[in-house]
């Protein structure tokens, strides 16, 4: 018999509690990185886990299913754990940037056009400028903004990664042990 199917919704809103976890270490992982360059390391292979561990969810779902999972219910599935493991991250990221670092976002602009400034780079001193003028015309994004941005990026992103993970996960044979056992 086999076991109750869940909704590829109710699959990927558990699978995103823990995925938003990631997602908030990996945004935590990358502030810190703009201090401590071994953050930026691991903020690295942070990111080139993701699509391990989407991989891991669906193929999972997969596996429990007996291999009569739909690629659009996988696909569903990836696209909600995008979607609620983007909106935890954001949560964090919201408190941080409005509340534990309210200046983050500019210092980082101010910090790009130093760089720029003191590049051979042809364009650098015209990108500093534009940089410049976009600190003393208070054109610098809101933390709400980015966040807003960044979920959106995730979710887009996510949603064609969770197509790829999900034919993946298809095109491995079922485990002989669940194979087996109707």
């Amino acid at each position: 018999m086999l076991p109750p199917i869940k909704s590829p919704y109710r699959r990927g809103a558990d699978d995103g509690f823990y995925f938003g976890l990631y997602l908030s270490a990996l945004f935590l992982a990358s502030v810190c990185a703009v201090k401590t360059p071994f953050f930026a390391f691991v903020t690295m292979l942070m990111m080139l886990g993701v699509p391990f561990i989407i991989y891991y969810f669906l193929r999972r779902t997969y596996v429990v299913e007996r291999g009569t999972s739909l690629l659009s219910a996988l696909w569903m599935q990836g696209i909600m754990i995008f979607i609620c493991g983007s909106l935890i991250s954001g949560v964090v990221a919201i408190v941080y940037l409005k509340w534990v670092d309210p200046d983050f976002v500019i210092n980082l602009v101010k910090e790009a056009r130093d760089i720029y400034r003191e590049s051979d780079w042809p364009q650098a001193e015209e990108t500093a400028n534009i940089l410049q003028r976009m600190i003393d015309n208070h054109l610098v994004p809101s933390a709400i903004s980015l966040v807003i941005e960044m979920i959106w990026f995730s979710v887009f992103t996510g949603s064609l990664l969770s197509v790829l993970m999900g034919l993946l996960a298809r095109a491995r044979k079922l485990p002989s042990e669940v194979a087996d056992n109707p």
